[in-house]
């Protein structure tokens, strides 16, 4: 299993709590917090070098271990393997989970008055931050980095993101590979669709590149679409974090 990092606070969370890194900037003016959300991979590095990188942009930010302290897959495992931990995992319960963590942020539990939450999710925590963008007063904005929002549905996954796309009323930031198997383009096509009424609302296709093309721990990174994508984020939140 490859190295995650250690948690340093506590988020509320179902029956419960869920473990989270928060990392903050110097300044005492830091009232906009980004909750990130978790790839399939869980707490790894790359999750908190984004926490730091929004922290060197003058932002709270805060990752939570979405899979509540069970052990994720990892990139050598089977693609059997990522495939029953997406059927197993419970969507119901991890909304929910993602619902608290914004709420608790927003509130100023965490130490630190927050003015703005925005939820930025990648891979399978897209999904949540797009959920969030629906059924959450607490965030100003959702980011989805490449999280798929259209499957089968199962027991654990009662409702789909793409059904809830049309309630969607805060700002929203879509970023998608041209190529994904996770991800075909008709499904970025029906999200366009269901965000057309919101006119806060962007989704980016990033030519070139395949799924998990911002991680630069993977063979997919590809930096210049990387690059323009975070300067998407930071120009979304300072526009919507106002």
């Amino acid at each position: 299993m490859p190295d995650l990092i250690q948690p340093n606070c506590q988020i509320p969370a179902t029956g419960g709590t869920m473990d989270g890194y928060i990392a903050r900037p110097d300044s005492a003016d830091a009232r906009i917090a980004v909750l990130v959300f978790v790839e399939l991979w869980g707490m790894t590095p790359h999750m908190k070098e984004v926490a730091e990188r929004l922290v060197e942009a003058g932002y709270v930010a805060v990752v939570c271990d979405l899979f509540r302290g069970k052990p994720p897959p990892v990139p050598d495992d089977p693609l059997e393997k990522w495939a029953e931990t997406f059927e197993a995992f419970d969507d119901v319960a991890c909304t929910n989970d993602c619902r608290m963590a914004a709420n608790w942020l927003k509130s100023g539990a965490s130490g630190t008055e927050i003015d703005h939450v925005f939820a930025w999710g990648f891979c399978m925590g897209g999904r949540f931050a797009h959920n969030l963008g629906a059924i959450c007063d607490a965030v100003s904005g959702v980011i989805n980095f490449y999280g798929r929002i259209n499957f089968p549905r199962m027991a654990n996954k009662p409702f789909l993101p793409v059904e809830l796309t049309g309630l969607i009323d805060k700002p929203y930031l879509g970023a998608f590979a041209e190529t994904d198997g996770l991800i075909p383009p008709a499904d970025v096509a029906a999200l366009r669709a269901g965000l057309a009424d919101n006119p806060d609302a962007t989704v980016e296709v990033y030519p070139g590149t395949g799924h998990a093309f911002f991680n630069d721990h993977r063979d997919a990174y590809h930096s210049d679409a990387a690059e323009r994508a975070w300067a998407s984020v930071i120009s979304f939140i300072a526009q919507h974090g106002r």
